[in-house]
């Protein structure tokens, strides 16, 4: 009473147990037996045992299922071909009317009539044509017989070809007909002279076109490495310098290429087996006796020495340049040569000038010996090519080489330059570079180090020629940069030391002056130029832009500005910090102070106030006014400095002093100022920089300036204004924040149990824990009957196989005690004839 009726007999496992076995051997030991039984009738057709689908639903579906069937098998070859019909007809079972292309002259085919079977072959079987009887007529032979027969098929073959063209001309006509009739069918052409011209396609036809036949990228060789290229680029100047060797002795291109060339015969087996044949001399006679052609054995001299030079080359391209020297020698012995046989065929052809052309007789071997004919020589022709040899001579030595020695100092690297023109120095710049790549010699990198080193010379050089060499020295720039990109360290050590070397001469100048400086030649302005081009700028700190930077502040600070010259290379040593310090932002006193210092010079003073002026500027001097401006110039174009012209030693000074060459550097001045208050403006400091600035431009007489400087430094002004009337947050000490007081959370302590409670939770929360707890329970007792399950089909399948073993050894035992049974009665058999036998 009140307790759960449960469906499993609870503590009683026997029971159970047997239950299970019973249920087993009634359901799955069934299906286990009947696993390859297929004599059941199972309809597999889609919806057929689904009873909520109605009969055309189901042949719906049925159809959309076998064409989806089709559309899969639509791409598949292993199926067979369906077969072709047209009208429900198969296409191959039609016959099919081709018939073979024949020429009218053998529609025949090349059979014999029948009639002229029946009767030649087989004798006419006794008809009335074969016999005289009929008409009177003699009997036919049987040539008269062929003859006929031949007469008759040309008859019907021309007949034939007559009824063929009478056809084709028929034809014909008929399709001239057809076509007038087809003109008055169509009517007339309505549309006007303007529509009868193709309309011309619009943007939209014409990108439809180019993504319909889009082209495709086609394939290349694979990219080549530096070093690759370097290699290659290196084989071609010395193949290139080859040339043009031979081209000084005189020894076409062309016709080394083809003593070079080898001809193979047809008959030729590839087994590099050669035959040394002599090669053909030209037969000249002279007063009866045979003289040998000097040109030839010249050639073949020019030859040998040209491979010797070859192999020289090959071992060691230094040494072949370094034997030019030699080569112009040996070329200019060629040419006097040359010229000797020019004048003496000259004479010859002067003194027996009726009689040359039978003298000089040559013998070609041309092909076989049948074909020996002597040939007339041609001393007029001959003198040409040897003219002609001598202007490509002369032309090879003109030619700038293509391969030059790599220069182990200063002098050797003039030399090479010397007595050429800006565009073959590069050239020879260029090819000096190829030649030492790093890549083609282990010891090419240091020879690249010692002309970067050269070069930054020959470049400080350039710049103290009259006029300056501007030109060359900035395409000089890239070579030099590549240069230095290959070894850095040992660029930066090179200028390092120029620039140690400059400051040290300015710094004994500056002690000899009591220490006031003198600025420096363009020189030194072109190389603080070129460490900004190589060089990071950016850096907080830089092996040799750092050490540059200090030298320009140290020049500005310490050199006093006593004429217009000086004014110019102020300017540009500015010009050059903002170019230093565009990317760092670095703050620059000295050049501010300059720039303070140049608008001073250019405003008006007062002579009963000193101006407050900073080093190397004095507030008093004769060198005050050296920028003020003498006239008024509203209409003046102000144009910018040129320093190529103003640094040039050769000018006067005094060709600077007007009020044109005044206002350009106030222009620039200007500008600078421009620059760096764009630069410094997130400076705290803004204000207290730039403030001399602003009341230093107040003095300035600015009506006597053009408009346009009038507006840019107002324009300054206006800026410098604004940004200093900011508001300024004023330093103080940082205040310490409140300290919160400390909360603390409180204790609590829970009584211990000795058991486990359940916390309270929500509905949803317990009921996913029941359902968790089911599918835990559900997922343990399905385990244990698939186990149970798998178990009772391993016993089975261990009885049906020790019942097969059990019959396997019934039926052995069977077979041996049969065997055994026989083999008895053979040998009672055999007992009992030996027993019978007397012998």
């Amino acid at each position: 009473m009140g307790r759960k009726v449960s469906k499993h007999d609870r503590g009683m496992p026997g029971l159970s147990r047997s239950k299970g076995i019973q249920k087993r051997k009634a359901t799955l030991l069934q299906e286990y037996n009947q696993r390859f039984k297929s004599n059941k009738f199972i309809d597999k057709r889609f919806g057929e045992n689904d009873t909520s689908l109605s009969v055309e639903e189901k042949m719906m579906k049925r159809f959309a299922m076998e064409r989806a069937k089709e559309k899969t098998n639509k791409f598949s070859l292993n199926e067979d071909e369906d077969d072709l019909t047209h009208f429900g007809q198969s296409l191959s079972s039609i016959e099919k009317f081709e018939e073979p292309l024949v020429s009218e002259d053998e529609e025949d085919g090349g059979r014999i009539d029948a009639d002229m079977v029946a009767k030649e072959h087989f004798g006419g079987f006794m008809t009335n044509s074969n016999h005289e009887e009929l008409g009177g007529q003699k009997q036919k032979s049987w040539k008269e017989r062929m003859e006929e027969i031949i007469a008759k098929s040309k008859k019907e073959k021309y007949e034939r070809q007559a009824e063929k063209e009478k056809t084709r001309e028929l034809t014909e006509k008929l399709d001239a007909e057809w076509k007038d009739v087809m003109k008055l069918m169509s009517g007339s052409d309505k549309r006007g002279p303007e529509d009868n011209f193709p309309s011309k396609a619009d943007d939209f036809d014409i990108a439809v076109r180019e993504l319909k036949f889009e082209m495709k990228g086609k394939a290349t060789d694979k990219l080549k490495s530096e070093e690759e290229l370097a290699k290659e680029e290196k084989e071609r100047l010395d193949k290139l310098e080859a040339d043009r060797h031979r081209r000084m002795k005189g020894i076409a291109v062309e016709e080394e290429e083809e003593k070079k060339r080898v001809h193979f015969s047809a008959d030729d087996l590839n087994d590099n087996f050669s035959v040394d044949i002599q090669p053909r001399f030209h037969a000249v006679f002279k007063d009866g006796k045979m003289k040998m052609n000097e040109d030839e054995s010249e050639d073949e001299n020019d030859e040998e020495e040209t491979e010797d030079d070859e192999d020289k080359e090959d071992d060691d391209g230094d040494d072949k340049d370094g034997s030019e020297e030699e080569d112009d020698e040996e070329s200019e012995k060629d040419e006097d040569e040359v010229e000797e046989n020019d004048n003496e065929e000259d004479n010859e052809g002067s003194d027996d000038s009726d009689s040359d052309s039978y003298e000089d007789i040559e013998s070609e071997n041309e092909g076989d010996s049948d074909s020996e004919k002597p040939t007339v020589s041609q001393p007029k022709k001959a003198t040409l090519d040897l003219k002609e040899r001598k202007k490509v001579m002369d032309e090879a030595r003109k030619e700038l080489p293509y391969t030059f020695p790599a220069p182990k100092d200063y002098d050797e690297l003039l030399d090479l330059l010397q007595e050429h023109s800006e565009k073959d120095q590069l050239t020879i710049i260029a090819r000096l570079r190829k030649c030492h790549h790093v890549s083609l010699a282990e010891g090419n990198k240091q020879k690249l180090e010692t002309l970067f080193s050269c070069l930054v010379q020959y470049f400080a050089d350039l710049a103290l020629q009259q006029p300056p060499q501007l030109q060359l020295m900035d395409k000089l720039v890239p070579h030099l940069y590549e240069l230095c990109q290959g070894s850095q360290v040992s660029a930066a050590q090179v200028l390092v030391d120029q620039i140690t070397e400059r400051q040290q001469e300015f710094q004994a100048i500056c002690d000899s002056r009591k220490g006031r400086g003198l600025y420096p030649a363009l020189d030194t302005l072109m190389l603080l130029k070129l460490v900004a081009i190589l060089f990071p700028t950016s850096d907080f700190r830089h092996a040799v832009t750092t050490p540059a930077i200090i030298f320009i502040a140290q020049m500005l600070a310490e050199t006093s500005v006593k004429h217009e010259r000086d004014v110019a290379v102020g300017l540009f040593l500015c010009t050059l910090v903002l170019e230093y310090v565009s990317l760092s932002k670095r703050f620059m006193p000295e050049c501010v102070n300059f720039l303070h210092g140049l608008l001073f010079l250019a405003s008006n003073k007062d002579p009963n106030k000193y101006a407050q002026v900073i080093p190397p500027f004095r507030p008093v001097g004769k060198f005050n006014d050296l920028l003020v401006v003498s006239k008024t110039n509203k209409k003046a174009d102000v144009k910018m400095l040129k320093m190529s012209k103003v640094l040039n030693v050769e000018m006067d000074i005094d060709e600077l002093r007007n009020d044109e060459f005044r206002l350009s550097v106030i222009k620039g001045c200007v500008a600078l100022l421009s620059e760096f208050q764009t630069l410094y403006q997130e400076l705290p400091s803004y204000r207290e920089i730039f403030s001399p600035i602003l009341d230093m431009m107040d003095k300035l007489p600015v009506n006597k300036y053009p408009l346009t400087l009038q507006e840019s430094i107002k324009d300054l002004q206006k800026t410098l204004k604004e940004r200093s009337s900011k508001s300024r947050m004023q330093v103080s000490m940082p205040h310490s924040k409140p300290k919160p007081l400390k909360m603390f959370e409180p204790k609590i302590e829970e009584v211990f149990e000795d058991r486990k409670k359940k916390k309270a939770a929500s509905k949803e929360e317990n009921e996913k824990g029941k359902m968790k707890h089911k599918y835990k329970k559900e997922l343990k007792g399905a385990i244990r009957e698939i186990r149970k399950d798998t178990q009772f089909l391993a016993r089975e399948q261990l009885n049906e196989q020790m019942e097969k073993d059990a019959e396997r050894k019934r039926k052995v035992k069977e077979l041996y005690g049969m065997l055994a049974t026989q083999e008895g009665d053979y040998k009672a058999s055999k007992r009992t004839k030996k027993n019978n036998n007397p012998f």
